[in-house]
């Protein structure tokens, strides 16, 4: 099955809605959305992400489930650097890399600037949601891995005939094509990725930006029967935008390709 975090349109944080580009950027999507066939959608509670789902939800006549532990990760720590509040993953680079716990799956929480705010619980919060959520479509998490219950449908799983083209043993055809879809922020996708991938999500809210309406998308695979594990697929993808859209930079402290690739 897929996951596809949708990021929200160019944002208005003042009132908590989206700019002018930002309606734009989502009546884009809209169109891109209507396209897909989508099980399910669900999305944070907050202005902008309400406001950049409603376009999509509105041009295909669906509703989507509001959920709580899907609204930004924004969770006040006290930086040593500077004694200031700030979010937990927005660190001045030098400061980043001093400390190679930020870096460690098991070691981020246990962190002086991590322990100056309720970050252990909150991030607790987002995994619960994301394993909660999941377990309604038949993955029930099992240490690193998830556990299929036997009513998948078709799990691309097939020994009897090997693909050379995937390298694996795979029945892609029939695969379980079931989606799920989003309508979140930066910081939430990328707490409830590293939870999936398992890795400190430090290393995504640092490492990786997404625009403002770029989909993200996640895939299952079990390539070992009733064992799944889920792999990012895409990344940030704008092609929705078109060459004439600019892409905003929203959250980014550099230039963006303008050019979709």
């Amino acid at each position: 099955m897929r996951i596809i975090f949708i990021r929200h349109g160019d944002p208005d944080y003042k009132n908590d809605s989206l700019t002018k580009q930002g309606f734009k950027e989502a009546r884009l999507l809209a169109k891109r959305v209507a396209k897909w066939k989508v099980t399910d959608f669900y999305v944070s509670p907050l202005g902008r992400a309400q406001a950049t789902a409603k376009v999509s939800l509105d041009k295909i006549g669906r509703k989507a489930k509001t959920l709580d532990w899907l609204r930004e990760f924004y969770v006040p720590v006290i930086d040593p650097v500077d004694g200031h509040k700030r979010i937990p993953w927005d660190l001045m680079p030098e400061y980043y890399y001093s400390e190679t716990k930020f870096l460690d799956r098991q070691k981020w929480l246990d962190t002086k600037l991590m322990k100056s705010g309720p970050v252990d619980k909150n991030y607790a919060e987002v995994c619960d949601g994301i394993d909660s959520l999941l377990a309604k479509y038949h993955f029930k998490r099992d240490g690193l891995m998830y556990k299929t219950d036997g009513k998948i449908k078709n799990p691309n799983f097939d020994k009897k005939t090997f693909i050379p083209e995937y390298h694996l043993f795979s029945n892609k055809e029939e695969y379980d094509d079931r989606t799920i879809v989003c309508f979140c922020h930066l910081g939430v996708m990328f707490a409830a990725i590293s939870h999936l991938i398992n890795c400190s999500p430090l290393i995504l809210w640092q490492g990786f930006f997404v625009a403002p309406t770029s989909i993200t998308v996640l895939n299952s695979e079990e390539r070992q029967k009733g064992k799944a594990v889920f792999r990012v697929e895409r990344l940030g993808d704008t092609r929705h935008l078109g060459k004439s859209q600019v892409i905003s930079s929203s959250g980014y402290y550099a230039p963006v390709l303008q050019e979709p690739l």
